[in-house]
């Protein structure tokens, strides 16, 4: 059965841990996958803008799921589906993590609709890497915005049990998943990547059995069980390793999702 949907995470999947990847290979598959109708969707935590310019000068048919499914964008700019924060909810988790002890301390961002913000004390490289169209407030609750997701890190502490501690708190109003190293994003409690990636597949008509999937880290665990070819990269947690039906011969830094590409193409 031919592969009529590729869906990818970016950072520690498609991407080098240099942030690179070989674009001109990328750029020939693209052209190859668009010319038998086939669709490549980039599946992303990250705020839409950040996932656009990872993928600037690439030509053709990309179709983004960011902010962890919480927003779709067809290759013309039009947005498909969106999630979002209410600002009363947003406020209670924002004075949540201030006053209980564990959480207390966190970095945090907020990506919306007209960009990213953060406050003073947050603006460092790292996060302007993540975050394009960045607004920089002194209390993210006077934030007036369509907020998709919220993100918070700590210098130090276990991400899951931060993760966990929210997860109970505002059980069924909002979901906090790790994205990577001490962070986490909190999203809608609907919003996945496979929410995002099942939208599609129901916008296409593309079944399970025709979607190829490629992940690493916890944040893309729902998304691969939506694919009958779902991926772990070789350097993926072990969690991923677990769910993935297959592995990637190769890891993200040597172009485990190209390679793979290769063989469907």
């Amino acid at each position: 059965m031919q592969i009529k949907l590729f869906a990818s995470d970016i950072d520690g999947t498609f991407l080098r841990d240099d942030r690179q990847f070989d674009q001109p290979r990328f750029q020939a598959q693209l052209d190859q996958l668009s010319a038998q109708g086939q669709h490549f969707v980039v599946a992303s935590g990250n705020q839409l803008q950040h996932c656009v310019d990872v993928f600037d000068g690439v030509q053709g048919d990309l179709t983004y799921v960011a902010e962890n499914g919480g927003l779709i964008m067809d290759s013309r700019g039009q947005v498909l589906h969106e999630s979002l924060i209410a600002l009363p909810l947003l406020h209670e988790l924002l004075t949540y993590i201030d006053t209980t002890p564990g959480l207390i301390g966190a970095r945090r961002s907020l990506s919306g609709r007209h960009g990213g913000y953060i406050r003073p004390q947050d603006d460092d490289p790292t996060m302007r890497y993540f975050l394009s169209d960045i607004t920089i407030v002194n209390d993210l609750k006077d934030v007036d915005d369509h907020i998709y997701k919220a993100n918070f890190s700590w210098e130090d502490g276990d991400a899951n049990a931060h993760a966990a501690a929210i997860n109970q708190h505002f059980a069924g109003r909002l979901r906090a998943t790790v994205s990577g190293g001490n962070g986490l994003d909190v999203i809608p409690p609907h919003v996945n990547k496979a929410a995002g990636l099942a939208y599609l597949q129901d916008h296409w008509q593309i079944s399970k059995a025709e979607t190829a999937a490629f992940g690493d880290n916890g944040n893309d665990i729902e998304m691969l069980s939506d694919a009958v070819y779902s991926y772990a990269m070789l350097n993926a947690i072990p969690e991923v390793k677990r769910v993935a039906n297959y592995v990637t011969a190769l890891d993200n830094n040597h172009d485990g999702v190209l390679a793979t590409l290769d063989l469907f193409i």
